[in-house]
């Protein structure tokens, strides 16, 4: 079925009308995410150009063939850059620049020779071609470990864009001298001789279009979700995330009966680095030591910051006994910290509990447990700091309260 040059410019006219509205929207609506402004602002600019080329055409004016035909190619240039960017992978915002100022080039050079418009075909199927192999080729190779909804669609959407610029690209490649200027929606997007495979461009378009805002929809999903659960400084678990953890794990210890154990911790005179070097050396210090317990936990210890300058670790399958092993590791990596303004080495406060059982919720354990390791921290801090403190050697009788001499409490220097 062939179309005539008439109905293609009107059914051009229409769609990129549509995609221009839907991709201006999806600038606002993705600005959360890089890659989906660099998605959307592609769309925008490949429908705009889509929709000016498609009015110049139908008009018959053909003025804006090659300034067209670039907005074009850069818009989808633009789309490849952020592909990339979603997954990692080095963008070369430069190169990528420096290839779109060289196509312009080459199509304003080729404008004014008398088999200009030929020319201008030919680069740009060309060229399209090579981003949608490019764009095909890193989705396929770097989304392997990154599951997305959208990513399939923009594959099929890849494959089905490079097919038609090469068919359009082998179309141009035939044409006599001048054959271009009298088939000028040729171009790009109304396939070889203006037949019906002009519905498959549309078709990968709007594939690619949708395909892309679920990607950018996923990742700002993914995003929220994990400030919901990490603390921004540290990069550990925050208060909240820490909590669920500690009631699952317990809910695990109450199936099966393998011991978990606590370790909470405390940066010794914190509050001196504050206010002697300011908050923002303080900061330092607390994403230094928050470093020092990610890498000294094992993969299936949950770390994270409970508040202030305290943290909390969870050791599942884990004695007291071994915690320990834990509390030592991390006792020699914070002391390598080097503390602001000469002021020595970074050090912990460490109390170690286990879950020793009981009746009640988990909710109930996990207080108990907290408790428990609290405790021995602030025994560890009384006793001198830079130490930890197992719950267990604390647990001795209490004396009767003849045999307790009345002592002036201690100012409390823990920070």
């Amino acid at each position: 079925m062939h179309l005539d040059q008439q109905t293609i410019a009107v059914v051009m006219m229409v769609f990129f009308c549509g995609t221009l509205i839907i991709a201006a929207g999806l600038v606002f609506a993705l600005r959360a995410s890089t890659a989906g402004r660099l998605w959307a602002f592609g769309h925008v600019l490949v429908s705009a150009a889509g929709l000016a080329l498609a009015v110049s055409a139908a008009s018959g004016t053909g003025q804006l063939g090659t300034l067209g035909a670039f907005a074009f190619v850069a818009g989808w240039l633009l789309i490849y850059r952020g592909v990339r960017v979603y997954y990692g992978v080095p963008a070369h915002p430069g190169a990528l620049a420096g290839a779109g100022a060289i196509v312009l080039g080459l199509m304003a050079a080729s404008s004014g020779l008398s088999e200009g418009p030929q020319l201008v075909l030919r680069i740009v199927y060309g060229v399209l071609a090579l981003v949608s192999l490019a764009t095909f080729a890193t989705l396929a190779r770097a989304g392997r470990g990154r599951r997305s909804i959208g990513a399939p669609l923009v594959l099929v959407a890849s494959l089905v864009q490079l097919a038609t610029q090469l068919a359009g690209f082998s179309h141009a490649m035939s044409l006599p001298p001048g054959g271009a200027a009298a088939a000028p929606l040729t171009l790009f997007f109304a396939g070889p001789a203006g037949s019906a495979w002009v519905l498959a461009p549309l078709i990968a378009t709007l594939l690619g279009l949708f395909g892309f805002t679920v990607m950018a929809m996923e990742q700002i999903v993914a995003h929220n979700e994990s400030g919901a659960r990490i603390d921004a400084l540290t990069g550990l678990l925050n208060r909240g995330a820490l909590e669920m953890s500690a009631l699952s794990l317990v809910a695990r210890w109450q199936r099966d009966g393998q011991p978990l154990s606590c370790l909470v911790i405390d940066i010794d005179y914190f509050k001196q680095v504050n206010d002697s070097c300011g908050h923002h050396a303080g900061d330092a210090v607390l994403r230094e030591v928050a470093q020092a317990l990610d890498n000294s936990r094992r993969a299936s210890d949950v770390a994270g910051r409970y508040g202030g300058e305290e943290f909390c670790v969870l050791c599942p399958h884990t004695d007291e006994q071994q915690a320990s092993a834990l509390a030592n590791r991390v006792l020699r990596k914070v002391h390598a910290i080097a503390l602001p303004a000469g002021r020595g080495h970074a050090s912990v406060s460490i109390g170690v509990a286990q879950l020793r059982g009981g009746a009640g919720s988990r909710e109930a354990l996990w207080r108990t447990l907290f408790a428990d390791a609290d405790r021995a921290l602030y025994h560890a801090k009384a006793h001198g700091r830079d130490r930890y403190v197992l719950a267990s050697s604390m647990a001795e009788p209490a004396p009767s309260p003849a045999a307790v001499p009345l002592l002036e409490p201690e100012p409390d220097l823990a920070g």
